[in-house]
């Protein structure tokens, strides 16, 4: 079977005394580029972005390309020029045909860096201010659309001509949407946007086929939506072509009264609003919007045709899949429709395309005449009913983070689509956690919620296991928090152990973990938990896991990979999210222990720890956390977990979401079915 390898990974690097100037930026294409976390059914392309700087001082880690192609954007400024060890790190960057380079001027002593000389720059530092957000996200997008998503790229042309081709389809008579693209003409036309776009905008008389197909074949259509346009044929024509040439399309609203039909075949694309009045002249904002709308959905159309031809090169979807970039629409049957002189077969052929899955309800036609559509997400032929499977995710430091260049937002992302792939399978989500507002118990738990409606049923299920004293100090936040969620979420509240009872004053009031005394009773209560917890699962899935700050005898991830080896639980361990997790990952691969693991480095690193193991060890040696057995465990430990030995070291070693997904249903398939 070919081994995955993700079609794409972007990288930012910069120097940390920049991360004031430098973050916002990267902030505004991560949130385009990536999956909304408050919109996890919104149909936006989720591209793997990594990142790569420090918070002390020294150089950020290497490196270390897994993917098929790659495009790295440095940010390069007096504090890297003048740094011989940043110097030196740029230097080293893998730079190929594979491999891509692209530093961005912040300000005018960037230039001076001598390993970057031959490059062209982006200069952000020129961006006008009202303006720089819009015109960043162009710069960066339009790189990754010209060097690793242009299917009409030829390396022989100058950049500018590898540009975006847009083609501006309006009726011509419509006053709005005549103003927009003459608008969006001029700009492109007479200033640096025409070093990222070249626009066609046909004038009246043009034979359609010799002039209109030519330039629609090769470009992202910008379907200007005036009163009139819908109804003009000519403009039918277009999109009836845009979508016969499979070309992205964004539509641009900006009616005035209405639009008495809107032409069936200009719907299932993105859409902008944009308000103007009979006279008015469209401002630059708008047009940059219309121009990042278009990019936008022009590297999402080819990214998802990328990433979803990988996943049927390594089998994880059928190899006769017709592959799609949007959702099924009527005119995806011809490409499974097959004649026969005067008859009409439909080939067996599953249509896939890209995740969230649109509601049943759309796909009745296709269900009627017996053609199935999937995405990743329902594809895969397995059933969890009444599985329970148990999930340990938490966040790593944010020192740790930048160490494995990520942020808070990839355990975010891999724990929605996990919820959500689990669930959607009918199993059953065991949690042990928190309840804080954007917390992980609170992502999982929207994700379900939302899951529910779209899957119309009552059976998603999740439960929420809580230690004593911790639900005693609920806010009226988190009483409505329970409400909002009691239709999906069953709460258990774990009460404390009866070897602590003569240290609990009060077991209906809360116990404040603010002395040594009431650590241990808190320490207790989290083992009493995740006992019970682990021992109702059928598996067990860890990622990430903090090192210090914990109040329990080990920090919780690591605690509860212990249990759950011990109980011969089957067992996914993600590494590649870092952790307490990517420490265990690494103990198992090397057989080294990692200095965090160790009862020397915990006791540096945890105001008040010493304290509590010799407390522990006062009270009842058998409560102390014993890091030789904990080491003992690890060295024997039995993932049992369906995976092969070179799976298992995928699993602990990979940063990519869907590839991590996927391993631990491949385990899951070969446990259950």
């Amino acid at each position: 079977m070919t081994k995955y390898c993700p079609p794409l990974a972007v990288y930012f690097i910069w120097h940390p005394a920049d991360e004031k100037t430098v973050k916002p930026m990267i902030d505004q294409c991560a949130s385009l580029l990536q999956r909304d976390i408050n919109r996890p059914f919104s149909r936006a392309m989720n591209l793997p972005i990594f990142y790569r700087t420090t918070s002390l001082k020294g150089v950020p880690c290497e490196i270390d390309i897994s993917s098929k192609k790659s495009i790295i954007f440095v940010f390069i400024g007096k504090n890297i020029v003048g740094d011989k060890d940043w110097s030196d790190y740029i230097q080293n960057l893998p730079n190929n045909r594979n491999s891509h380079i692209l530093p961005i001027a912040i300000d005018n002593l960037a230039f001076n860096i001598k390993s970057l000389k031959s490059k062209n720059f982006i200069r952000a530092y020129d961006f006008e201010a009202p303006h720089c957000n819009e015109l960043f996200f162009i710069s960066i997008a339009h790189e990754i659309y010209r060097l690793i998503l242009n299917e009409f790229f030829d390396e022989k042309k100058l950049g500018k001509d590898n540009a975006l081709k847009i083609f501006l389809s309006h009726a011509k008579d419509g006053k709005q949407g005549l103003a927009l693209a003459k608008g969006l003409k001029h700009l492109i036309d007479n200033g640096t946007m025409r070093n990222f776009f070249d626009a066609t905008d046909i004038a009246p008389g043009y034979k359609f086929d010799d002039e209109i197909i030519g330039h629609i074949k090769d470009s992202t259509v910008v379907a200007i939506h005036s009163d009139p346009y819908s109804s003009r044929y000519w403009c039918q024509r277009e999109i009836l072509c845009a979508k016969e040439f499979y070309r992205p399309i964004v539509a641009v609203d900006c009616l005035k009264n209405l639009e008495d039909r809107r032409f069936p075949y200009g719907a299932n694309i993105p859409g902008i609003h944009i308000h103007l009045e009979d006279h008015d002249q469209p401002d630059k904002k708008d047009l940059l919007r219309i121009l990042v709308a278009s990019l936008l959905e022009t590297v999402r159309f080819y990214y998802s045709k990328l990433l979803l031809n990988e996943y049927k090169n390594t089998n994880w979807i059928p190899k006769n899949s017709i592959i799609i970039s949007r959702p099924p629409e009527v005119g995806d049957i011809s490409k499974i429709l097959k004649k026969n002189k005067n008859s009409f077969r439909f080939l067996k052929k599953p249509i896939i395309y890209p995740d969230p899955p649109v509601y049943d309800e759309e796909l009745i036609f296709f269900k009627d005449l017996q053609i199935n559509c999937f995405t990743s997400l329902n594809y895969r032929a397995i059933n969890l009913l009444g599985k329970r499977i148990g999930v340990s995710i938490s966040d790593p430091s944010k020192e740790e983070l930048l160490k494995i260049g990520q942020n808070s937002l990839h355990l975010i992302q891999f724990s929605q689509d996990l919820a959500k792939h689990l669930l959607a399978k009918g199993s059953e989500l065991v949690y042990g956690g928190d309840l804080r507002e954007n917390g992980f118990t609170d992502y999982i738990f929207k994700e379900a919620q939302a899951l529910q409606v779209r899957l119309k049923t009552e059976n998603i299920h999740l439960e929420n296991y809580i230690a004593w004293p911790i639900y005693k100090n609920d806010s009226m936040e988190v009483t409505e928090w329970k409400a909002r969620y009691n239709q999906i979420a069953t709460m258990n509240e774990v009460d404390p152990p009866n070897d602590v009872a003569d240290l609990i004053p009060d077991k209906d009031g809360f116990l404040p973990p603010t002395n040594t005394q009431n650590l241990f009773v808190w320490s207790r209560c989290l083992t009493e938990m995740r006992n019970i917890m682990l021992t109702d699962c059928d598996v067990r899935i860890c990622a990430g896991g903090r090192q210090k700050g914990y109040k329990g005898k080990y920090p919780g991830v690591l605690e509860e990979i212990l249990i759950s080896l011990s109980n011969k639980k089957p067992l996914f361990l993600l590494g590649g999210f870092g952790g307490v997790t990517g420490n265990v990952c690494k103990f198992m691969q090397t057989q080294k222990m990692p200095e965090e693991l160790s009862e020397k480095w915990q006791i540096q690193n945890n105001s008040g720890y010493k304290s509590l193991l010799d407390f522990s060890f006062a009270r009842n040696k058998n409560y102390v956390a014993d890091y030789d057995a904990m080491e003992n465990t690890l060295k024997k430990a039995e993932l049992n977990n369906g995976l092969t030995k070179a799976d298992n070291n995928r699993l602990f070693a990979t940063q990519f979401i869907d590839e991590a997904i996927h391993l631990v249903f491949k385990g899951l398939k070969k446990l259950y079915q």
